[in-house]
């Protein structure tokens, strides 16, 4: 009688192949079956290929790591970076989503002159943000007119206060920049302490071994020039509207930005994000596609932030809105095309007729920009113009979602991953009660599990992209009939890290939640 075959009879070498297509948890399940099995999942060969399968072609952040490190990272290393990026998409895309750790401290540091019985709402936390590139470590809270930036290692159990700036008034506006490379780190806008309708904007640069804050530019206008603030990338500010862009590095100017919108219809900007060459701003009824103002570090010319610009005008206006560029991590060393190879996606909120609905909208790649111009045409002055664009601008919406009328706060991050802030009935023993709740969803792929390859002597055809809605909240906080009726709730600011999978919840009372979904 034959003996019965077993997978212990497979040689090391079908046993690494069939590990290479199972997924991380079940790596993690075969190496407690045999001890020849816990000596193949230690192999760096295996944890190299779990981190390209299962993280680098799902489009999933790789924790405090990029694609150029993987080469210099040793198995331990591969492991713990490919198992803490699975824990966190997995625990996201769940049945019921959970914070596997949550720190929790007071962001309130009172000064001499804003003691904490002069006013309730001074110990409120108005602004949460997690610097980027620094893996969800470092988080900046602004209470009243102290911003701080707290140390928050992953695995501690406490929050450290590194650096502290105080500005002369309230501080009303905070943003970070998105380019974890770039010296100057966040921007605010406050009160001027002394002339009535006028702001001073003032862009940080953060010393995390001295433990301070450094001012690297500091402009004094009228609010309605300087407010809002829009984006903060790389080396130039973008504020206003009309917009306009302060260049930060020497030589330090302020040029006007774009075209200014037509006076007669509402139209105020909304959203506006970098997208390599170009900029792409969100407003009411509009979308534009102008020149970024500095591209490879090189600026713009004068006459192209001015007069080059396309549009393409909507029907109903939108309350709110959020830019989403996917970062699909690609091994490639090639430069960065113009406009990027996947889907450039707009979330809008709109109200009509009393529907709340969010909207998705694409920008998809012009691949007839990317050919070589005709030149005969472009003498003549026949050429298609469309063609030329970076981008096919939408023509009607990708998908249709409907929200809670209390649907605010869109925050999204690199990866897709965002969540708003709603109010929902939860049950909490047996018993509904109304709550505040972070509703998580992830804009992604319809072929997200496997990688569309590059034919050759062109780019890929770009992917379609649909938003995914949590199948629980990620995170909820009772609230009372007088918030609800008031809008005043006690959730005051919301952050998010999808890099190591980090929430950070602060509320009027000054305590900040920071929640490890990993």
């Amino acid at each position: 009688m034959r003996p019965r075959a077993h997978i212990s009879a497979l040689p090391d070498d079908v046993l690494l192949l069939i590990i290479s297509y199972v997924e991380v948890r079940d790596i993690l399940a075969l190496r407690k079956t045999s001890k020849r099995l816990f000596n193949m999942s230690k192999l760096r060969w295996v944890w190299y290929d779990a981190m390209k399968r299962h993280v680098v072609q799902k489009g999933l952040p790789i924790p405090a790591a990029s694609i150029a490190d993987l080469k210099a990272l040793d198995a331990e290393h591969l492991e713990a970076r490919a198992v803490h990026a699975a824990k966190f998409h997995e625990n996201w895309n769940s049945a019921h989503p959970v914070s596997k750790k949550a720190i929790e401290f007071s962001a309130v540091t009172y000064l001499d002159d804003a003691l904490p019985d002069e006013s309730y709402s001074r110990s409120s936390v108005t602004h949460l943000s997690f610097l980027p590139g620094r893996n969800g470590k470092y988080l900046v809270t602004v209470v009243g007119r102290v911003l701080t930036c707290w140390e928050v290692p992953l695995g501690e159990t406490e929050a450290y206060a590194v650096a502290e700036w105080v500005a002369s008034r309230r501080i009303e506006q905070v943003i970070v920049n998105d380019d974890p490379k770039a010296e100057v780190v966040l921007a605010y806008v406050a009160a001027h302490p002394q002339a009535h309708g006028v702001v001073e904007c003032r862009a940080l640069s953060f010393d995390k071994f001295h433990g301070k804050f450094s001012c690297r530019m500091e402009l004094r206008a009228h609010r309605q020039v300087a407010t809002p603030l829009h984006v903060l990338h790389n080396d130039y500010l973008i504020f206003g509207d009309p917009m306009h862009v302060c260049f930060l590095a020497a030589p330090s100017m302020v040029k006007p930005l774009g075209k200014p919108a037509l006076a007669e219809v509402p139209n105020a900007i909304l959203a506006v994000k970098p997208v390599n060459k170009y900029l792409l701003v969100v407003r009411q009824r509009s979308f534009e596609v102008l020149p970024a103002p500095s591209w490879r570090g090189v600026r713009a010319p004068y006459s192209a932030l001015v007069t080059a610009s396309a549009s393409i005008e909507l029907d109903i206006p939108a309350s709110s809105s959020v830019i989403v560029i996917r970062e699909v991590f690609s091994p490639s060393t090639e430069e960065p095309p113009d406009w990027p190879d996947e889907p450039v996606t707009v979330l809008s909120r709109y109200s009509d007729d009393g529907f709340e609905t969010m909207h998705q909208y694409d920008f998809l790649p012009n691949l007839k920009a990317r050919e070589p111009a005709d030149k005969e045409k472009e003498k003549d002055g026949h050429g298609p113009l469309l063609d030329r664009l970076p981008c096919v601008f939408p023509s009607q919406d990708t998908q249709v979602m409907s929200v809670a009328p209390s649907c605010c706060d869109l925050r999204v991050g690199p990866s897709g991953k965002g969540f708003w802030t709603e109010t929902r009935n939860i049950v909490v023993r047996h018993a509904k009660n109304p709550a505040r709740c972070l509703v998580g969803f992830e804009v992604k792929a319809i072929d997200e599990d496997g990688a569309q390859e590059r034919p050759k002597g062109g780019p890929r055809a770009p992917a379609q992209v649909r938003v995914k809605e949590c199948q629980d909240v990620l995170y909820a906080r009772r609230c009372n009939i007088h918030e609800i009726l008031w809008k005043k709730y006690m959730i005051s600011a919301t952050a998010l890290e999808d890099t190591v999978g980090r929430i950070a919840v602060g509320d009027v009372t000054g305590k900040v939640e920071v929640l490890d979904l990993a």
